[in-house]
């Protein structure tokens, strides 16, 4: 338990989310379609930020929180709790409100739209920019590790499947992955370069292996 516990912020929003879910399915189940689920077309700010703390599951629930506990900590292992806080909420905003945009106005489907996927994709995304090798286990304790994987299948997992129709929200978590480059703005210059460096590292290995890929397939 220490160990989940040294990175205060990720353990605490998981655990909220966990505790959240029963509770309002047993105490106040009329407000979870009023205030928690988003629908594309539908102008709803409140729902916009409160679906990204809500699930449609306990399936769908704990798969979240394991990608937050593992993502979440290295995010805020490297950037601390009030840019871990900012990434968040920005990537939490913007995948729903990309999500609202594109397939509730461009696509005609208002299919509702809930949980921390695109959250998440954003903490994902930082994740592999800022630290795509090491992964933390304390504050002062990191060891080797592709962080930058979690990113890759995401991403690769969205693009592929956007239009299928698997009740999976590809254009939220898409939304979410590229709300890093608005959150960028709010940084300080610092941390704006950290970040195209990590943009740079990921695209020269995924390069590399894309290449090494085409040569073993090709031998």
């Amino acid at each position: 338990m220490s160990l989940i516990w040294q990175f205060p912020l990720t353990a605490s929003f998981a655990v909220f989310m966990i505790i959240l879910f029963p509770f309002m399915l047993l105490f106040f189940p009329h407000a979870i379609d009023q205030y928690f689920i988003a629908t594309p077309g539908e102008f709803q700010p409140l729902n916009w930020i409160l679906s990204t703390f809500f699930h449609s599951s306990f399936s769908h629930l704990f798969s979240n929180m394991f990608y937050l506990m593992i993502l979440g900590r290295v995010v805020e292992n490297r950037v601390g709790k009030v840019r871990w806080l900012l990434f968040y909420f920005m990537a939490g905003f913007l995948s729903v409100f990309g999500d609202w945009i594109v397939r509730g106005f461009l696509l005609g489907d208002t299919t509702p739209v809930v949980g921390a996927s695109g959250a998440i994709s954003g903490l994902a995304c930082v994740a592999a920019l800022l630290s795509p090798f090491r992964f933390p286990l304390t504050k002062s304790q990191t060891i080797p590790f592709p962080v930058f994987i979690f990113a890759w299948m995401s991403i690769y997992s969205d693009i592929t499947n956007l239009f299928a129709r698997d009740y999976v929200a590809h254009w939220a978590h898409l939304g979410g992955f590229f709300s890093v480059f608005v959150t960028a703005y709010f940084l300080d210059q610092r941390e704006r370069k950290e970040i195209q460096q990590g943009f740079l590292l990921n695209l020269t290995f995924f390069t590399l292996t894309i290449i090494l890929l085409f040569f073993i397939n090709n031998r």
